[in-house]
C-alpha cells in the first residue's frame, strides 16, 4: 500500500512527537541512574563541524539510515510479529530495533521511536509513515546543531 500526503504528514508529526519524547525519557533515564555517555557523539561533532560534514550527517543519519532501518524492522521484523497481536507486533520489534543499537542511552531512544514507527506502519498499512517518523526525529540533531551553532547529546 502507498501512503498518502496525510499519512506521510502524520508520520512526520508522530517524529516530532518522538524526538520530544525521547528527550523525556533520557532525561528520566540519566537522572534516575547516572547513564549518560553517548555512542553517537561523533554525529553530534559531525553535525557541528562544518559544511560538508554536516551534509553527510542529514543525508546518512536523517535519509539512508531511516530508510534502511524501518525497512528492515517494520517492513520484516514487525510485520512478522503482528501476526502475534499488535501488542506483541510493536513492542516486540521496538525491543530489537532497541537492542540493536546497543546496551546504551541510544537503546531508550531508539525502543521510544521504534514504538511510534511501528505503531505509525501498523496503522496505516505502509512503510513510508513509520519512514517519516524515524527521518523526521533523526534530523533533530543536525537541525539542532545547524540552528544553534552546537552540538549536545541526543
Amino acid at each position: 500500500m502507498v501512503a498518502l500526503p496525510a499519512e506521510l504528514g502524520i508520520g512526520a508529526a508522530a517524529g516530532v512527537i518522538a524526538f520530544v519524547l525521547k528527550g523525556v525519557v533520557n532525561y528520566a533515564v540519566i537522572t534516575l541512574t547516572g547513564f549518560d555517555a553517548n555512542p553517537q557523539g561523533p554525529y553530534h561533532d559531525a553535525a557541528g563541524g562544518g559544511v560538508l560534514p554536516l551534509i553527510l550527517t542529514f543525508a546518512f543519519l536523517s535519509v539512508l539510515t531511516p530508510v534502511g532501518e524501518e525497512f528492515l524492522f517494520r517492513g520484516v521484523v514487525t510485520n512478522a510479529l503482528l501476526r502475534y497481536g499488535p501488542v506483541v507486533g510493536v513492542l516486540s520489534s521496538s525491543t530489537i530495533f532497541a537492542l540493536f543499537h546497543g546496551v546504551n542511552i541510544a537503546m531508550t531512544t531508539a525502543f521510544v521511536v521504534g514504538i511510534i514507527a511501528a505503531e505509525a506502519m501498523r496503522r496505516s498499512g505502509s512503510i513510508w509513515p513509520a519512514v517519516a517518523v524515524h527521518t523526521v526525529h533523526n534530523m533533530g540533531l543536525p537541525l539542532f546543531a545547524l540552528i544553534t551553532g552546537t552540538t549536545g547529546p541526543g
